[in-house]
């Protein structure tokens, strides 16, 4: 049966790559061919700056028709990003930001957070652990830049996460808190998520809910995926890159 969707929309760590990995090669060219049949949206809690070091660099080379049908949503959907052929670059469209008070008061607790050594956040980290992403906040307790495996021992079943979470629901009453890939937490302006801002995406575009499937590793209550699939949105969920290959290999059938 043919690919019959307007949009196809996938989370990016986890779902198209491991975490903070570059894009495979073979995934850059499954994703191109599938932009022949539809829209493709990639939509992370990742930042835009993230994108621009795993994503973008290992499209493949001739991809000014994949462009066109490309879409960009980093930090959870609150910027979207579009490729503009006359500039041959990606020009950010839409955004959802923060007061400048409620962000740095999310800035602040994460801080605080991190130097309570309450939960069990590691003394040594890899790279950046709390991050200002214009549109989001995000705390990696291990650092940007930590080895997978460091990732995938430190919080497998989101206990920690979630003592962290539920303390910053606490004290920040003016946004959203929501779980994000392996050791991250991702703060958004209030009643913000994934949901949200692919319901922005497909009204923009003059699309309907149907007309889009989203796929992603990540699908578990408090995630910031999960509100893809409470929102009512067709949902597959994965358990990495390679089911998510063999999804798109089916599509191209």
């Amino acid at each position: 049966m043919p690919f019959s969707k307007k949009i196809a929309a996938f989370d990016l760590d986890g779902t198209l790559t491991e975490s903070k990995q570059p894009l495979h090669t073979d995934m850059a060219q499954l994703l191109a061919r599938l932009t022949t049949l539809t829209k493709v949206v990639v939509i992370s809690g990742a930042s835009y700056t993230q994108f621009q070091k795993q994503f973008i660099p290992f499209l493949p080379s001739r991809i000014d028709i994949m462009k066109e049908n490309l879409i960009l949503m980093p930090t959870t959907g609150s910027q979207c990003y579009e490729y503009d052929a006359e500039s041959n670059q990606w020009k950010m469209t839409d955004g959802e930001f923060f007061p400048a008070n409620v962000k740095n008061k999310a800035l602040v607790a994460l801080k605080e957070i991190v130097e309570s050594n309450q939960y069990e956040i590691p003394s040594r980290q890899w790279g950046e652990r709390i991050e200002d992403r214009e549109t989001q906040v995000t705390l990696s307790a291990l650092g940007q830049e930590a080895p997978i495996i460091e990732k995938r021992v430190w919080d497998p079943d989101r206990k920690k996460r979630q003592k962290i979470k539920e303390k910053l629901e606490a004290c920040l009453p003016e946004v959203t808190i929501l779980i994000g890939e392996t050791t991250s937490i991702d703060i958004v302006p209030k009643g913000f998520n994934k949901a949200v801002g692919l319901k922005r995406l497909i009204k923009r575009l003059n699309y309907q809910q149907d007309d889009l499937i989203f796929v992603s590793n990540g699908i578990f209550p408090g995630s910031n995926d999960y509100s893809v699939f409470e929102a009512g949105f067709e949902t597959v969920r994965v358990v990495g890159p390679q089911e998510t290959a063999t999804i798109i290999k089916n599509w191209l059938l």
